[in-house]
């Protein structure tokens, strides 16, 4: 009994040692497959990206083209920036013609209110003289 179980067991641990070594030999040949393609990728598009390259950067460092590029990019910068100010006072204006919109109806309907309260109070004193005079009279 005891021999089975070292066989089990020594079955088992073969089992697993097999099962490790082919996962690493998937792992590595993967790997080196991998590699293989961006080597190959890379000798096909690297001259072709060392003369794009080559153009982009030697336009940006002439001074010319540096110049140009720095007036552009004040320019674009100025152009923004009076856009922006245009939309703030923009925003500002509509606002500040809303808020005298809300101010004057408020103002109107302040003194609306302030009316229907004198008129409500009118209407009081007169009830309660009539009530008054009515009740008390002989």
């Amino acid at each position: 009994m005891e021999n089975e179980a070292y066989s089990f067991t020594q079955i088992v641990n073969e089992y697993q040692e097999e099962t490790i070594q082919a996962a690493r030999q998937m792992a590595d040949n993967y790997l080196e497959s991998q590699r293989e393609i961006i080597n190959s990728v890379q000798s096909a598009w690297l001259p072709q990206i060392e003369a794009a390259n080559r153009a982009v950067t030697s336009n940006w460092t002439s001074p010319r083209h540096v110049t140009e590029h720095y007036a552009r990019l004040v320019s674009a910068f100025a152009d923004n920036t009076i856009a922006v100010t245009r939309l703030v006072n923009n925003a500002v204006f509509a606002n500040l013609e809303a808020f005298k919109t809300s101010v004057q109806t408020a103002r109107d309907n302040v003194k609306e209110f302030s009316r229907i309260g004198v008129n409500s109070a009118k209407t009081l004193e007169q009830v309660s003289r009539d009530s008054t005079t009515t009740t008390f009279s002989p």
